[in-house]
């Protein structure tokens, strides 16, 4: 799986004359070892875990930056932003009791069927969000008698 990796980030920040601040390489270590599809809240509140005073610019900028050079996906689900490190193609999961957002291997799901818009577009890609359940829901459901 192609993630996002302290190295690469280190090199892009060197390459644009950018400093490469503490708060900056929290960030980056946080979205590496994150199991889930954090917002940018959530990394603030990780990152002033470890620098309190790191503010809610340098998150969301340095979110936006990654972003914007490749490094970060965003995922839009429910109203909410999230942050995805994981740049492999993957499609998603979404409990619809918890809220979880999972990656899903494309492999899992089979390929897509080609198809053409009206109109002249080109497709380059496709997002694919699977809803239901996640197994701790759905065991939890089952436990309760739901």
């Amino acid at each position: 799986m192609k993630r996002l990796t302290t190295q690469e980030v280190i090199a892009l920040i060197r390459a644009r004359g950018l400093k490469l601040t503490p708060q900056r390489l929290a960030i980056v270590e946080y979205l590496q070892q994150c199991p889930h599809h954090p917002t940018a809240e959530e990394v603030l509140a990780a990152v002033n875990a470890r620098f309190p005073m790191a503010s809610r610019a340098t998150v969301y900028n340095t979110l936006n930056w990654l972003r914007e050079n490749g490094h970060l996906l965003e995922i839009h689900e429910g109203g909410v932003m999230r942050f995805d490190p994981n740049l492999e193609p993957h499609h998603h999961f979404v409990c619809r009791q918890c809220g979880r957002v999972e990656d899903v291997e494309s492999e899992l799901v089979g390929p897509w069927p080609q198809c053409t818009l009206p109109g002249r577009h080109v497709i380059e890609g496709f997002d694919l969000t699977l809803r239901g359940l996640c197994a701790a829901c759905a065991q939890s459901g089952q436990a309760a008698g739901t």
